[in-house]
């Protein structure tokens, strides 16, 4: 689980969120790209994961860009 704490209005809000872990067994570093939903061309890198190694990403991550693609790709 991941916490956020943040305060809005005076008011504190605690903020609970799920964590996906994406382990890479292949034999190739992997990278989780973000395409802009406008021009698909441009993205943004958003994690590279080695071999044999884990990432840790906020599931709302996932929701957050929900109207533009989240890709797992090979890094060459």
């Amino acid at each position: 689980m991941l916490c956020d704490a943040q305060v809005r209005n005076d008011r504190r809000y605690v903020i609970l969120s799920s964590i996906v872990k994406l382990y890479n067994n292949t034999t190739m570093p992997l990278v989780i790209l973000n395409i802009d939903s406008i021009d698909t061309t441009k993205h943004h890198r958003i994690a590279r994961i080695d071999v044999n190694k884990e990432f840790y990403v906020p599931i709302d991550l996932l929701y957050t860009h929900s109207s533009s693609p989240i890709f797992i790709s090979i890094d060459e």
